[in-house]
């Protein structure tokens, strides 16, 4: 994390309090766009047209805006291997002081070598390799250095990000990275940047592979950094979003960011979509910013800030890229510009303005990553395929429907007292020593639920779950169904051996059609442990399988079962309902997550509230704590609700 101590220009500088930027000692939230200039495209270093660069800052912050994330490419630069381009440099601090002038800060991405899927090399760089190349590194580390050295002297820096998406300019050299290569490598960039500014933030952004691919470069292994910089579009994830007005492409961002925040503050640093008009794209902003929001997000950039007029690189190559920003080309406003003008004076000044997220009495838990390449054909194919990943997404989608507030887990796993109901999804592998946190927690008076994913997933587990792998089978139609209160849930299995499980003193709940039991309830130590034999939230996953029963249900039933209630919820699983703190205050983000409008009820603390909400629509909530009454059950019955 940031250490040594704060230059004299760092006043007014980003600091983190409790995992919240903070700026002059008051909580800030960053709202802002990715930025090249519109005429100019990526060659806007060497076109320099500080006018154009003015005119735009002045828009932004008129807009709005506190934050403008930009992009310095390294060949610009270094030119030649260890000369800085001293005309670069000074265009460099231009920028900055440009952007103050109008009252924004900057996020000036470093080690700018990929851009749009295309690469934008140093030529002396000559194809070696980031990592594992030492002259290659100590390159990497005196540019970063040089960089943070020549905007010391600027008072508005948010943050330092070293790199965008680093790891795609050699995809092969940067899968050879284990965690520790990871960490080392972060480590070195980061506290080069430290030592030419101390006292900044420090940060490196990745798309969504980041939480579901399969490299080291992960929000569990970023110690060395600050914040975690994420981002992810719809179109491109392998969770089977079914379109850009989906439910699930607006829960996917936060997803993210619940993911990411388990281990460190995340920031996404690009938002936004591809693939639809202008009508889908403003609704599709509108929900995935709040939700991205209530999930903990510290702050938020749109890609991007203009539609393009440049036709060069990458532009000529991948044209889309030129019509995805907030103004057309023309300077006008799209209507995601205004849905992401009201987000940001939300979330600075109006109504979100300080808000966080309540812990969370629900917790998912993601078995440690051990499959490597000595793991073999004990792998299985699965291991490449992120069905894990899957599973990961869905469980937070259930939870979500279900409106039970939650969080991802960090490396050390549930903590007793805090986590009420733990949910551990589809596992195909549990180590030993996760297998162990696990029965601590259950043994401590922890409620776990725990779904297999495969044959050997639950195998050993006897003295927890109360249950044992009696054989497998091939016959699907044995146990394709799960009936269980009063809701029928169909139980589809991938392809290979299906267990088959015994009650070795576990009381069974629910039984497949063969008579083999599907669910069941372990008392153990103080708490309890259900094991489902079913990989519910991984063959979930695929498109539209959501929308065919009430899965939610079974994650309610089982909070309710041991007193969880949300503090607010609605009766559309579509709906959104996050509540948010600020001191005693308390606001209800109701987001609705699909492409028509919902009528709904909203219900708390024994009241009810009809509620209309357009396609993607968001609604919010205030009260105070002083003034809530102690959860209870609500009413189900619509009748009694007022008109």
């Amino acid at each position: 994390m940031a250490a040594g101590p704060v230059n004299a220009a760092a006043v007014g500088r980003i600091r983190l309090v409790d995992g919240v930027p903070h700026r002059d000692g008051r909580p800030f939230f960053s709202v802002g766009c990715n930025y090249h200039p519109s005429r100019t495209g990526c060659d806007y270093w060497r076109e320099w047209d500080p006018q154009a660069l003015d005119a735009d800052f002045r828009a932004m912050a008129a807009l709005g805006f506190n934050t403008v994330r930009f992009f310095v490419f390294w060949s610009d630069f270094e030119p030649e291997e260890g000369r800085y381009d001293p005309v670069m440099t000074e265009r460099l601090r231009e920028l900055a002081r440009l952007a103050h002038r109008h009252g924004l800060l900057c996020l000036p991405s470093l080690l700018t070598i990929w851009m749009n899927g295309q690469l934008f090399d140093p030529p002396w760089r000559r194809g070696r390799d980031l990592w594992h190349d030492a002259d290659m590194a100590e390159r990497q580390r005196a540019f970063v250095h040089h960089i943070a050295a020549s905007l010391h002297a600027e008072p508005n820096i948010f943050a330092y990000d070293l790199g965008d998406e680093v790891i795609h300019v050699d995809p092969a050299a940067s899968a050879t990275v284990d965690p520790a290569g990871a960490r080392a490598w972060w480590a070195l960039l980061a506290n080069a940047v430290r030592a030419a500014d101390p006292g900044t933030l420090v940060l490196q952004a990745n798309e969504g592979s980041a939480v579901f691919g399969r490299h080291a470069f992960r929000p569990e292994h970023a110690e060395p950094l600050d914040l975690v910089g994420l981002h992810g579009f719809p179109v491109w994830t392998p969770f089977g979003i079914e379109a850009v007005s989906a439910p699930k492409a607006t829960s996917y961002l936060p997803h993210l960011v619940r993911r990411g925040r388990a281990h460190a503050p995340v920031y996404v640093d690009e938002m936004g979509s591809y693939g639809c008009d202008e009508a889908t794209a403003a609704g599709y902003l509108r929900a995935a910013a709040h939700s991205a929001f209530a999930a903990g997000a510290v702050g938020t950039a749109v890609w991007c800030w203009q539609d393009f007029t440049t036709e060069r690189k990458p532009y000529a190559l991948r044209p889309g890229e030129r019509l995805v920003g907030l103004l057309d080309a023309a300077g006008r406003q799209k209507p995601a510009m205004a849905e992401y003008r009201a987000f940001a004076r939300r979330v600075t000044t109006g109504e979100l303005a300080g808000f966080r997220p309540l812990p969370a009495e629900v917790g998912i838990f993601l078995p440690e990553r051990t499959a490597g390449p000595e793991s073999g054909y004990l792998a299985g194919p699965e291991a490449a395929s992120g069905a894990g990943e899957t599973a990961a997404f869905v469980a937070d989608l259930l939870l979500q429907q279900a409106h039970l507030p939650h969080e991802f887990l960090g490396r050390t796993g549930p903590e007793p007292g805090r986590h009420t109901l733990v949910v551990c999804p589809s596992v195909r592998q549990l180590s030993l020593a996760d297998r162990r946190r696990l029965e601590r927690y259950v043994e401590a008076g922890g409620v776990l639920l725990y779904t297999t994913g495969d044959l050997l997933g639950g195998a050993g587990d006897e003295h927890l779950f109360g249950i044992r792998i009696k054989d497998f089978t091939r016959r699907s139609a044995d146990q394709d169904r799960i009936g269980w209160a009063g809701v029928d849930l169909p139980v589809e299995w991938p392809p290979g051996p299906i267990p088959v499980i015994d009650a070795a003193g576990a009381e069974v709940l629910a039984a497949y059609p063969g008579g083999a039991p599907a669910l069941t309830r372990h008392r153990r130590g103080r708490g309890t442990a259900y094991y489902l034999n079913a990989p519910l939230e991984e063959r979930l996953g695929a498109p539209y399988r959501l929308e065919e029963a009430p899965w939610h249900r079974l994650y309610a039933a089982i909070a309710e079962a041991h007193g969880i209630r949300p503090a607010l919820s609605a009766d559309d699983p579509r709906v959104e309902t996050t509540v948010l703190e600020r001191g005693p205050e308390r606001c209800g983000v109701v987001i609705n997550h699909a492409p028509l409008p919902v009528r709904t009820v909203l219900r708390r603390a024994g009241t009810a509230e009809r509620l209309t909400l357009e396609a993607k629509g968001v609604h919010l909530v205030r009260w105070r704590t002083a003034a809530q009454a102690p959860a209870a059950a609500a009413p189900h019955d619509p009748e009694g609700i007022p008109a």
